[in-house]
């Protein structure tokens, strides 16, 4: 005992070392967020090509407008005071110029500007748009307001959005972690140890994603750095969870601490690496997608899952064995001690008496819930709707459909001997509001402006009216791109990305769990209760956006996101009560092992599932209209998960199955040889009933 107790000071003395330069050696994953450029687009989009070919002949330009506006008609002074400014915009680095004079609205009480912004890589977008509104609003005449908006308005507020809240997130994370675990081990002590392993895994996952993207291995998009710190302390606070059960199981029953933890970690290890294992397969499959953030996700995900993995099977065990029973003080386990289940012995009885109505109510309740799934809207979220609070993008937004008609900025890009046929092209087209020329080059610009707003179904109906208007004239010779477009291009991308990465996850996961529970049928009901499962939470959800919090529509992309998270979690807690049953199966028959499981892990699975669903509630204090939305869906999701489907629907489905759920196995796993007996039945936490020493029954 000993020797095991220095070998597991060893680990924690490696582990907090690594820890320490992984704080050290690696920064914010904010620090290394790819943000301009083609970061958000599909690799093959057309609009990523524009930007390409802008790049390499003169620049991607980044359009912001500069809105004025005034409550009443505009004074003489302040078109003055706009062409001030346009002189004072000229002077700040990486400001390209203006696309043309103050624009004055058709009722007289707004102006419009134009400035083209550097989008060359390296060029950041937001101090240029903050210089851009310090100017508008110095010495701005009395009662005359400015907001800069468009594309580049939009994309400062939308860096910004991330960069205010990173610490925030990162403090309620933890504070999550700590209440959760407080509730649930009710010890002044206990908390201490999963906690140190949380941390420590986040620290170690995080350093490594970080030194994979400044290697160029990996590029962090979007919401990935957000994303990953809530998934990372979820996915680990469930692992602690379900170790530390384990471990306090057997002290319940075995008088030697060590021995206690060898006997919980044989099979709670084996359950987490395959939980692992299984989350990370199905998010790592989003690399295979078209769409940079989804591949960001997807990578970042999976590295920080496995590391995770890896830091829970090794750091908690020597943190527990040092730690010992005195750790769980006031709440001592001793041997032969009987914890108090009242709770889970009812829903394990009212399961096994009543197997029919449990798994029919439960699927039959998240029928009900599909129902909303008639009110989900993902055509697209647009700019003016992007956000949660009011920014002054929004702002410019909301005055310019006040008091100028809608416009949707595109770029078309022509080469030079097919300039003049396509511009004719262009003006001939149906919405389009302007159109002007760039200078002589090899891919001759045309700046254009549709009558649409941007991420509308009419914006996406005209720029790809204005696509088969062009490519008829010019086949290949000409592109379409900017802002609309791109918003366009990011859509059909993430449709295209879910018909081929939710096939690749169902495929994954259910070989996963073949290799795990040795069967077919089993995968197959697990599969189809949480795919029922998101079918649900995604109707309800849809339903409470769409009627209570005023989000009439949702990202394209949103629904493949929300499946990855809530197949995978979903798949993770069967994994933690099916990889029970099949345990307990050695020694008793199928039914009686399912609840037996359902009593013994009951408590973790809906503790665990708490704790993510907290975590990824957290998300909910970003601004992002989007990230608001998964966030929401994925702690609902969890939360019907394990109360619903994990406590009722597949413990009822696998009684009422028996044995045939280890199809095709000739005989259930419990079933002895005929004439042999059971393995004397050791007491455990939940289990009021006598040690068994009969053969075990045969199921009908």
């Amino acid at each position: 005992m000993a020797v095991a107790r220095k070998i597991a000071a060893g680990v924690v003395f490696a582990w907090v070392a690594i820890a320490v330069a992984a704080v050290l050696a690696s920064g914010p994953l904010d620090d290394v967020r790819v943000t301009s450029g083609t970061s958000m687009l599909a690799r093959d989009a057309e609009s990523a090509r524009v930007l390409d070919l802008l790049a390499q002949q003169s620049g991607r330009v980044v359009p912001a407008l500069v809105i004025y506006e005034r409550p009443g008609p505009l004074q003489p002074g302040d078109l003055a005071a706009a062409r001030h400014d346009l002189r004072q915009f000229a002077t700040v680095p990486d400001v390209l110029g203006t696309a043309s004079a103050p624009v004055p609205s058709a009722d007289g009480r707004a102006l419009q500007v134009t400035v083209l912004l550097s989008g060359k890589p390296g060029v950041l977008v937001s101090p240029l748009v903050e210089r851009l509104r310090q100017i508008a609003a110095e010495g701005s005449p009395p009662g005359l307001v400015s907001h800069v908006s468009g594309a580049g308005g939009a994309a400062a507020d939308y860096v910004d959005s991330f960069r205010r809240v990173d610490g925030t997130l990162l403090a309620l994370s933890v504070a999550v972690v700590f209440l959760v675990l407080l509730a649930v081990y009710r010890s002044p002590v206990l908390w201490v140890i999963p906690m140190l392993a949380v941390v420590v895994a986040y620290l170690a996952s995080a350093a490594a994603v970080y030194a994979l993207a400044r290697a160029g291995l990996m590029t962090l998009r979007a919401a990935t750095p957000e994303i990953f710190t809530v998934l990372v302390f979820g996915v680990a606070t469930d692992y602690a969870l379900l170790l530390v059960a384990r471990f306090r199981e057997r002290l319940r029953v075995t008088a030697d601490p060590g021995a206690a933890l060898k006997e919980a970690l044989s099979g709670g290890i084996r359950t987490v690496v395959a939980s692992a294992l299984t989350v990370a397969g199905g998010v790592g499959c989003l690399v295979v997608a078209d769409t940079h953030a989804l591949r960001s996700i997807g990578a970042a995900a999976a590295v920080g899952i496995v590391i995770t993995m890896v830091v829970m099977v090794t750091l908690l065990p020597a943190l527990m064995l040092l730690g010992g029973r005195r750790a769980f003080w006031p709440n001592t386990p001793r041997p032969g001690q009987v914890p108090r289940d009242g709770l889970w012995q009812g829903v394990a009885g009212f399961v096994g008496q009543r197997p029919r109505l449990a798994w029919a109510g439960s699927a039959l309740l998240l029928t009900m819930l599909c129902m909303g799934l008639t009110t989900l809207d993902a055509s697209g979220i647009p700019p003016s709707a992007l956000f949660t609070m009011r920014t002054d993008s929004v702002a410019g937004y909301d005055a310019l459909r006040r008091h100028y008609p809608a416009s949707a900025p595109v770029v078309v890009l022509a080469r030079q001997d097919q300039s003049a046929v396509v511009g004719r092209a262009v003006r001939q087209a149906e919405g389009v509001v302007s159109v002007r020329r760039g200078p002589p080059a090899p891919w001759r610009t045309f700046d254009v402006v549709l009558a649409a707003e941007p991420n509308t179904p009419e914006a996406r109906r005209l720029v790809e009216d204005l696509r088969t208007s062009v490519r008829a004239v010019a086949g290949g010779a000409a592109l379409l791109g900017g802002f609309t477009s791109e918003l366009l291009d990011i859509r059909t991308a993430a449709l295209d990305d879910t018909f081929l990465v939710v096939p690749l996850i169902l495929l994954v996961v259910g070989l996963i769990l073949i290799v795990l529970l040795r069967s077919l049928v089993a995968p197959l009901l697990l599969i189809g209760t949480v795919v029922l499962s998101f079918a649900a939470t995604l109707g309800l959800c849809s339903a409470l956006f769409t009627q209570f919090l005023g989000y009439p529509v949702m990202d394209a992309s949103f629904a493949l996101y929300a499946f990855v998270f809530l197949i995978a979690f979903g798949i993770d807690y069967n994994i933690f009560l099916m990889a029970r049953v099949r345990e307990e199966s050695l020694r008793l028959d199928t039914r009686e092992a399912t609840l037996h499981a359902l009593r013994a892990t009951g408590g973790v699975i809906t503790a665990a599932g708490v704790v993510l669903a907290a975590a990824f509630f957290v998300l909910t204090v970003l601004p992002l209209v989007p990230v608001v939305q998964l966030g929401l869906l994925v702690a609902i999701g969890v939360v019907i998960d394990t109360v619903v489907v994990r406590s009722f629907l597949v413990p009822a489905l696998a009684h009422h199955m028996g044995r045939l759920i280890w199809w095709p196995a000739r005989a259930a796993p419990s079933a002895p040889a005929p004439g042999a007996r059971a393995a004397p039945r050791t007491a455990t936490p939940g289990d009021r009933t006598p040690p068994r020493t009969t053969p075990c029954r045969r199921q009908a």
